[in-house]
């Protein structure tokens, strides 16, 4: 851990919109936790490119503008980069806005922090008595990457399935309101048409 200074987000958007507030929530959540801070950003996704371009956010890169078409080797190949990036200096902090997957009604914007690792208290005081070889350096310099990777890839996975709920639950809100529409619209048909006939009725009656 060491003073932040600079920081990258890793923010996930989706490739269209029709979705609800599926993009707009993790753009503006990201954004606002942006505000103040030595930013570069690596969107994935054609909404999170588009979205910090128009900004002119600094990005890392902008080849994963198709979120659609990531697959789990390149967030292991993102994740290795970042490492290597952090042990430079690079960066100082690295954290990833994705959307959770609450259920197919509830989807909720959230960021976590991949770098650095923050190691929980315990309780418990003894000693470790794991062996390393051919050390705990080279172990955890193997490990660190895929554990980041991993992270990644289930963030994607997460903001994916989110996406698809809330583009599900815009869908089926439109056709209903498409619905009500066309109901509201066919009964003021109805009744300018029979108000047509009655006037016409009137008036040949009247005649006779």
């Amino acid at each position: 851990k060491r003073e932040v200074k600079k920081s990258l987000y890793i923010v996930i958007a989706g490739d269209r919109g029709l979705a609800g507030g599926y993009n707009s929530n993790v753009l503006k959540l990201a954004h606002a936790e942006m505000e103040g801070k030595d930013v570069t950003v690596l969107p994935i996704g054609k909404k999170s490119v588009d979205f910090f371009r128009t900004r002119k956010l600094p990005a890392l890169t902008e080849s994963y503008a198709e979120a659609a078409d990531m697959t789990i080797g390149d967030c292991f190949s993102i994740a290795k980069q970042l490492a290597k990036a952090y042990l430079r200096g690079e960066f100082d902090e690295i954290v990833i806005a994705y959307t959770n997957f609450v259920s197919v009604l509830s989807q909720t914007p959230a960021t976590l922090r991949m770098l650095p690792l923050l190691q929980t208290p315990s309780k418990e005081t003894r000693e470790s008595d794991i062996l390393y070889e051919p050390g705990s350096t080279e172990v955890f310099e193997a490990i660190v990457p895929e554990y980041l990777g991993g992270i990644l890839y289930g963030a994607l996975c997460e903001s994916r399935a989110a996406e698809q709920a809330a583009r599900r639950t815009a869908m089926d809100s439109a056709t209903q309101n498409a619905d009500e529409m066309i109901a509201d619209l066919s009964l003021k048909f109805n009744q300018a048409r029979q108000a047509a006939i009655t006037q016409e009725i009137t008036e040949i009656v009247a005649g006779s």
